[in-house]
């Protein structure tokens, strides 16, 4: 049997942990749920899920940065996304598909990084249809308890043939 001390000094250490351990692990907890339990990565992925299926879900930052081949500058701004049209509306039959190759959060969960593969088929005004694959970089920033986002890099991937071309193969 252990003397009393030593009991009472185990069960101190015992509750200190655990008081420790739970204060460890609830600004983690918190900073990666919403109120509806969700983690910030699922929170995300559901956003892009969404995009995939066409609904506008995707809400930009006031001040947010467009790049994209179909632009011939980049766009700063929302008001300067929306004056030119983004997303475009003189499109139909529109098909686009990403593919998250990896989605990283920032360790303050205010910030997230999204880079991907996508494909994306329209067609255009006189019918023409267009069909392409791509890659993209998206950030988004967390304003308000709202993932939201802040940048957006996309552009076509070059077909294989004419980068063979280009590395002498």
């Amino acid at each position: 049997m252990k003397p009393p001390i030593i009991h009472s000094m185990t069960s101190t250490l015992n509750a200190l942990t655990t008081v420790i351990l739970i204060g460890l692990g609830s600004p983690a907890a918190i900073a990666q749920t919403d109120t509806n339990d969700q983690s910030d990565e699922q929170l995300l992925r559901k956003l892009i899920q969404q995009d995939n299926e066409g609904k506008n879900v995707i809400k930009r930052t006031d001040d947010s940065i467009f790049v994209s081949g179909a632009y011939s500058r980049p766009m700063i701004g929302r008001a300067a996304q929306e004056a030119a049209g983004l997303p475009t509306r003189d499109r139909s039959n529109v098909s686009r598909k990403s593919d998250v190759v990896r989605l990283v959060i920032s360790q303050s969960g205010d910030m997230a990084e999204e880079f991907g593969n996508f494909a994306m088929s329209f067609d255009q005004p006189d019918k023409k249809h267009i069909s392409f694959d791509g890659s993209y970089l998206r950030v988004w920033r967390k304003i308000k308890g709202e993932w939201l986002e802040d940048a957006f890099f996309a552009r076509p991937n070059e077909r294989e043939e004419k980068t063979k071309q280009k590395s002498g193969s």
